[in-house]
């Protein structure tokens, strides 16, 4: 795993880590998981039942995530994306599996007797593979264009915090970072499918990896004698050649 990847993966975890969203949901799908009580673990205690699925399913989420996550951008440029993400998936099914062996043991004196490794291991990597290429396959899927009061589709996949008029795009490795007036989010998608989301704010891609709302521009400016555009939010973005003829016929440029 190289530093980028790995910068990548923890900017997610952060923007994760701040999505109030996904820890309710982690939350009530251990709750209800543990009122059920599969594979032999009704017989525990209600509460020790309840914590042990919570502990489960909090420490492989974060832990799926983060192996998969990596492994998954590490393979994107060489294979199709569902196959990287079922390899990925698979991959973190390992570690997923030592996580569950760990919390089985710290909860062995809870009436829960370990389930056998083999069968662990064969489970958490199907269901990991499963899982990832499920998140895949719906997080590409999601309609471009304005939902239907006018919002940029776009602001729905961002957490709520950072949901506000649309600023600016940059490509972030794998990622794009969508700004917002209440900040920043990062995104896995490419950033032409970004651009198609952010109608209908008026915009213009003005290089490779950048995109800008026109209503964010303050001013047109040179650093090191080429053409840069200065934000709002005091961002710098630059324009690059073969975007130049847009820029002017936008405005953006005299």
């Amino acid at each position: 795993m190289n530093f980028t990847t790995l910068q990548s993966t923890l900017r997610e975890m952060h923007a994760m880590a701040r999505d109030l969203r996904i820890w309710a949901a982690l939350g009530l799908l251990g709750l209800v998981v543990g009122l059920v009580g599969p594979f032999g673990t009704f017989e525990m205690p209600p509460l020790a039942r309840v914590a042990y699925w919570l502990a489960v399913v909090l420490g492989t989420s974060v832990t799926g995530t983060l192996i998969a996550g990596a492994t998954e951008r590490m393979l994107a440029t060489r294979l199709h994306r569902l196959v990287a993400a079922a390899i990925a998936g698979g991959i973190a099914g390992v570690p997923i599996a030592l996580v569950v062996m760990l919390i089985n043991v710290a909860a062995y004196g809870m009436w829960f007797p370990p389930i056998d490794a083999v069968t662990l291991m064969v489970y958490c990597v199907a269901i990991s593979a499963a899982v990832t290429v499920l998140g895949a396959i719906f997080g590409r899927t999601q309609p471009a264009g304005a939902t239907a009061d006018g919002t940029p589709a776009l602001l729905e996949r961002l957490p709520l915090p950072q949901r506000g008029r649309l600023l600016h795009l940059a490509v972030a490795d794998h990622y794009v970072e969508v700004t917002t007036d209440r900040g920043r989010a990062l995104l896995l998608l490419r950033l032409s499918d970004a651009i198609r989301e952010t109608e209908p704010v008026p915009g213009l891609q003005v290089h490779r990896s950048h995109w800008v709302a026109l209503s964010a521009v303050r001013r047109a400016t040179r650093q090191a004698g080429k053409p840069v555009l200065e934000l709002e939010n005091g961002a710098i973005v630059p324009i690059s050649r073969s975007y130049l003829a847009d820029a002017r016929a936008a405005g953006l440029l005299t």
